[in-house]
């Protein structure tokens, strides 16, 4: 099980995200402009109307954003940018993107893809849609990019992904973004499994978790109240977290390794550092990113 998510409908987090993305491309300030080019494909009319007025997307992005969530998305997504472009350039046999939403990076960056296989895995009220869109665009997909529809509850990852042509024992990145803090910690733990037991050594995964303290309410973090109760009205509330200082830890138990590490502080450091020294945006405090890859030791 990857995400928590009405059947009904797609999710919202993915219609937030994607909306944001696109808020994010009509930013005058260069540090916090937003590379998915993209995501506005996907929105509705009125959100077209929204995105085009800056009055009107500034008021509605102040009204409906939590403090720093705005500014989280945005380094989220250059990070996460960069890191599928470093498989890319290290021509990684596949990257398969659990949860991928309206993700767009296999179409923004295929002229950079030389054979890397890109799968999508995620259920169908978000998938099937996506994939309309596209195709009423007449947006060109590329050979390389793989859709992968799954039912959580009825089907098993590895099955899902085997059927689309998933390799085990081979290189791969995993972007698993957004998802982690809507899961049990069971499903969690069956993920990173998964990854440890099927990919070869060298093999990654990067995703965002939040801080075990945000689920008992301790609100020690900026924006911490304002976007618990923003997802908890949402149905789609957070149920996972890690202890901070411990996600080390967390992943040794776990087969992985650290490789890098960006708490909301440093996220702001490496994104919204002005030449003057200042800070252009800052982030929600309850999201953290972390990079990890398959130790071989523990398998």
């Amino acid at each position: 099980m990857l995400k928590k998510t009405n059947d009904e409908k797609a999710s919202h987090t993915a219609g937030y995200t994607c909306f944001s993305r696109a808020c994010a491309t009509r930013e005058k300030d260069e540090q916090l402009r937003g590379p998915d080019d993209l995501a506005e494909i996907f929105l509705p009319a009125f959100a077209k109307v929204i995105l085009n007025v800056p009055a009107l997307r500034k008021a509605f992005m102040s009204k409906v954003a939590p403090s720093g969530i705005y500014e989280y998305v945005i380094a989220r997504t250059k990070l996460f940018d960069e890191v599928f472009l470093d498989g890319l350039e290290k021509r990684v046999h596949q990257i398969v993107i659990l949860g991928a939403g309206m993700d767009t990076r296999a179409l923004r960056f295929t002229d950079k893809n030389h054979g890397t296989k890109v799968i999508e895995l995620d259920i169908d009220k978000t998938q099937h849609p996506k994939m309309q869109i596209l195709r009423r665009k007449k947006v060109e997909l590329p050979d390389e990019l793989i859709f992968a529809t799954i039912d959580f509850n009825n089907q098993s990852m590895r099955d899902v992904l085997q059927n689309a042509g998933y390799q085990r024992n081979k290189e791969t990145l995993f972007l698993w973004e957004g998802v982690s803090m809507y899961l049990r910690s069971d499903a969690v733990d069956r993920t990173l499994a998964f990854i440890r037991e099927s990919s070869q050594k060298g093999s990654r995964i990067v995703f965002d978790y939040i801080y075990a303290s945000v689920l008992r309410r301790e609100n020690k973090f900026y924006g911490e109240r304002e976007i618990f109760n923003t997802v908890s009205r949402t149905g789609e509330g957070w149920t996972f977290g890690i202890e901070e200082g411990e996600v080390e830890e967390f992943l040794v138990e776990r087969g992985f390794k650290l490789m890098s590490h960006y708490s909301p502080p440093e996220l702001e450091e490496w994104y919204f550092k002005a030449d003057d020294g200042s800070i252009v945006g800052r982030v929600n405090g309850t999201h953290c990113i972390v990079q990890a890859a398959v130790n071989c030791k523990n398998r």
